[in-house]
């Protein structure tokens, strides 16, 4: 008698093993990661301005701070280890030129509109910081040409909305990091490489990306680069259209998009524009879009009419278009990526004929075709109208899973 307790112990933990057993022998649920944990700017506070300048042009030779400039035109042409910082520049412009070891810190640069004109331009710079500023409601925030050594960290940029946050960045070495990108129009990054300079190489990692009115991160002509440009660890969501976009013709455009949260892009719909075709407050705009907005394609990250594109190890859910279109694009690898919960997962497409008429940069006839990708390791899962969409002539190759 004193046997049949330990029996029914022995019997109830075969049955307990038995059932942990079982249940880590099944599949695994595959989890949706969280949004990556950022650093990114503090509130910016200026000290009490020690002095004043109106309706001015001034070349800067020596260092500058506590400073208030109303109407100015600041130059720095020249010359090395200048710094600019604790200044407030209202309606004035900054311009960089063939300098070196140049500072701009803790300063705000605001309300420059005039058309196509950037409230900072630089050109030529070798050793560029650019920490802790704020660059609002300009037309263009910021335009950087060539140089190296370019650090852009820990600022705000936010509602340039005639034309990018920051446009150019052909640099030998960019390194554009915890920064947050808010409203501007129509992209936050515009990167351009149309000379096919092979040393062009950017770093573009920790920022977030919130609710900016076209393509967050947008490589046109991003031609011809032997520098790897790595796109990684940001948190880009809520955009108009793509999150990450490489297009017009960026052939051997060696951009690696790796670990980043992009989600909710393209939910811009008509019924978010007032009557004028202008965003309401979940999009707030500020007057100076030179056209009425039209909502866009809604891809997270669109590859179109280009070449030389990994996208690995990304979080991709709940954009409104594709979670991944591939058009026209060719030697592209997806890899461990998961892709959920948008309209289409991964989309693999030919040409757009559209594309041989466009304004700038028409897609040539010898380089329309249908688009080729190498895919593996990806959980692609819970897309509504479809998982995989691949078109007849383009094809995935490797598994599709």
């Amino acid at each position: 008698m004193r046997k049949r307790p330990l029996l029914i112990a022995v019997v109830l933990l075969i049955a307990a093993l038995t059932v942990y057993a079982m249940e880590n022998a099944r599949e695994p649920e595959i989890e949706v990661p969280p949004p990556p944990k950022l650093v990114l700017p503090e509130p910016l506070e200026l000290s009490s301005p020690i002095m004043s300048h109106s309706d001015r042009v001034i070349d800067i030779h020596e260092n500058l701070s506590r400073a208030t400039f109303t109407n100015c035109t600041l130059r720095i042409i020249g010359e090395e280890g200048i710094s600019l910082s604790d200044c407030e520049l209202v309606g004035s412009r900054l311009l960089i030129e063939s300098s070196r070891n140049v500072a701009l810190s803790r300063s705000r640069v605001r309300d420059y509109y005039v058309h196509e004109k950037a409230a900072i331009r630089i050109v030529d710079v070798d050793g560029l910081l650019m920490e802790g500023n704020e660059v609002v409601n300009n037309s263009i925030g910021m335009v950087v040409e060539g140089g190296s050594g370019v650090e852009i960290r820990l600022n705000l940029f936010e509602a340039n909305d005639q034309h990018n946050a920051i446009l150019g960045l052909n640099c030998h070495g960019a390194e554009i990091c915890n920064n947050v990108f808010r409203f501007n129009f129509p992209h936050a990054l515009m990167i351009m490489n149309r000379g096919e300079d092979p040393e062009v190489r950017l770093d573009i990692h920790d920022n977030l990306f919130d609710r900016n009115l076209e393509d967050a991160i947008n490589f046109e002509d991003f031609r011809g680069a032997t520098e790897e440009t790595r796109v990684y660890r940001n948190r880009v969501n809520g955009t108009g259209w793509a999150g990450v976009n490489v297009e017009y013709n960026s052939w051997g455009a060696n951009i690696v998009i790796e670990e980043n949260y992009i989600d909710a892009n393209g939910l811009m719909t008509e019924g978010l524009l007032d009557g004028g075709g202008r965003p309401l407050d979940v999009y707030p705009a500020h007057g100076h879009q030179p056209e009425p907005y039209s909502p866009g394609w809604g891809h997270g990250v669109k590859l179109e009419d280009c070449s030389g594109v990994t996208v690995r190890d990304n979080t991709i859910i709940a954009n409104s278009g594709c979670g991944i279109e591939a058009r026209n694009a060719r030697g592209i690898l997806l890899e461990g990526n998961v892709v959920a919960s948008n309209l289409v997962g991964v989309s693999v497409m030919g040409y757009d004929e559209g594309a041989l008429l466009r304004e700038f940069s028409p897609l040539s006839r010898e380089d329309a075709g249908a688009s080729q990708v190498m895919a593996r390791g990806n959980s692609v899962f819970d897309n509504p109208e479809g998982d995989w969409d691949v078109e007849e002539g383009s094809e995935v190759l490797s598994e599709q899973g």
